[in-house]
This record gives C-alpha cells, sequence and structure tokens, in this order.
C-alpha cells in the first residue's frame, strides 16, 4: 500500500516543497517545488521570531500549495539551520540520553529553560547529537504553514536530517567531513573510525573568499577529530555545487553528498540539504 507525505522545507531564500510516497519498493520523490522569498522576509536566527513578514511568506506558500495541489496536507516541516544549538554528547551509563541533554545545555541557554525544546539523536558508541531550539522560533514556522491550510506534524532541522541522510549512505573507515549547507550557516560532521567525532555549526559569509574560510572550517573540523591531513569531504546545501568546484581547485577530495536519478528537479539535487531525507 501507497503512502504519501508532504515536506515543507523553509530557509532564508526560498520554500521548497515535496511530495514523497513510499511503498514496499521504497521511497520516490513525486515532485519537488522551489519558490524564491522576498527579501529579508525569514531571517534564521536561534532568538526571535524567525517569520519577519507572514503575509509574504505566506504568499509563497499559498502559490506553492496551489502548483502541486497539497492544499490541506499534512506536512512534515524541515527548519533551516542557524537557528538551533547542537551538540554531540556521551551521557554516563544509566543515564537517560534526553534527561542529561537537558542537564547539559539547560544552563547555558541564552533564553528561559523552560522555553527550549530538547531532543536526541542517537550514534554510534552510546553518544547523542542534543539538539536544542526556542519553542517561538518553531511556533512561528508552524503558525505560517497553518496559516496556509496545511496540516503540521513533524518538524525536522534541516542539519540533522541531512546529516542523517549522508550517514546512511556510510562514512567508510578513513576520516570524512560533512558540510551541511544553510543559507545563513552551515553544520560540519567529521567522522573517525564510522563514527562520528566532532559535529560544529557555523555561520556562512558569502562571498569570494567563502571557499578558503570553508576549507579551513572543514580541516580544523578533521583535526579536532584526530586526522587533519587531507580529509574526505562530502557536501549539500545550496551552494554546495560550486564549492565542490572551489575546493578541488586547492586539491582536496570534495565530492558532491548525493544526486537524485530519475527525476527532473528545479534544482541541481545536491543544492538541496535535505533531499536524502525523503528518498
Amino acid at each position: 500500500m501507497w503512502r504519501s507525505r508532504v515536506l515543507l522545507a523553509f530557509d532564508a531564500g526560498s520554500l521548497c516543497l515535496a511530495g514523497v510516497s513510499r511503498a514496499l519498493g521504497g521511497r520516490r520523490l513525486g515532485g519537488l517545488r522551489r519558490a524564491a522569498l522576498p527579501e529579508r522576509a525569514l531571517a534564521p536566527s536561534p532568538l526571535e521570531h524567525n517569520v519577519r513578514d507572514p503575509a509574504a511568506v505566506g504568499a509563497v506558500l499559498s502559490r506553492l500549495l496551489t502548483e502541486t495541489g497539497k492544499q490541506g496536507a499534512t506536512a512534515t516541516l524541515i527548519l533551516p539551520d542557524g537557528i538551533a544549538r547542537v551538540a554531540l554528547l556521551a551521557p554516563p551509563p544509566g543515564v537517560a540520553p534526553l534527561a542529561y541533554a537537558r542537564f547539559r545545555l539547560a544552563g547555558s541557554l541564552p533564553f528561559p529553560a523552560a522555553e527550549a525544546i530538547v531532543d536526541v539523536l542517537p550514534l554510534e558508541g552510546g553518544r547523542v547529537l542534543a539538539v536544542v531550539v526556542r519553542r517561538l522560533v518553531v511556533e512561528g514556522y508552524e503558525a505560517v504553514a497553518r496559516a496556509a491550510g496545511l496540516g503540521v506534524g513533524r518538524v525536522e532541522l534541516a542539519p540533522i536530517v541531512g546529516f542523517e541522510s549522508l550517514r546512511r549512505l556510510g562514512p567508510g573507515n578513513n576520516c570524512v567531513v560533512d558540510v551541511i549547507l544553510g543559507d545563513v550557516a552551515y553544520s560540519l560532521a567529521a567522522w573517525k573510525d564510522a563514527a562520528v567525532c566532532v559535529f560544529r555549526t557555523r555561520r556562512r559569509d558569502p562571498g569570494a573568499a567563502e571557499a578558503g574560510q570553508l576549507r579551513q572550517e572543514i580541516l580544523r573540523t578533521a583535526t579536532l577529530a584526530g586526522d587533519g591531513v587531507a580529509p574526505r569531504m562530502r557536501l549539500v546545501g545550496p551552494g554546495a555545487g560550486a564549492l565542490v568546484l572551489a575546493l578541488r581547485r586547492y586539491g582536496d577530495a570534495a565530492e558532491p553528498g548525493w544526486h537524485a536519478s530519475g527525476e527532473t528537479l528545479p534544482v541541481d539535487a545536491v543544492e538541496v540539504p535535505w533531499l536524502g531525507f525523503g528518498l
């Protein structure tokens, strides 16, 4: 029996809407539409309401829903990089990972702990990725989706679902640094001996110097993982294609994280940081 769902991804520059169908044979991307947002209509931030112009964002979303016939659907919302704090933690034996994450992160938040939504992603070796985001930030995205007539199902973060998708591909045994790009921020995950051992988030600084700056952050991340010499680099997200080419000119082993086959997409597959989440 086929089951369908809708993915709605937000970022500073655009909205993406995709339908994913699933059956016994696997998942199939049923279509993806991308539409640009007016400048400053949406500004990813960990502290404030991100949807600065709900009417403008809602108008773009309504147009996408009309074009795809998805009005009234229930959607999984995928929120952009730059809104959450992510920490790699090792809970002590016998301690619940979620409780440990709340304990470790609550005291360092720039907002009241009661306003925090905390979740954990289990990893190899008993470690977890702990994620904390302010409730009012999430509520802003949910509100604009509901105002456009969508039901809201799960809420995910683009860097986490991008990381999970790359994780399913397998890092191999050598040092690999995965780069999950968003419009305003990006995350780096370093793998060593098939286990993630470093996770970092940085703000983007687009421009002529971005490739060199990103390269230094990748090498620094690999060094923190214990292997700073010529790591393999996998990139996904907006601008990934151009950055892969720029890193190769340095002589680095840079590659796109994934490709889509059998689908006509409005953008190169590697430009969509969460694409592997739906496939």
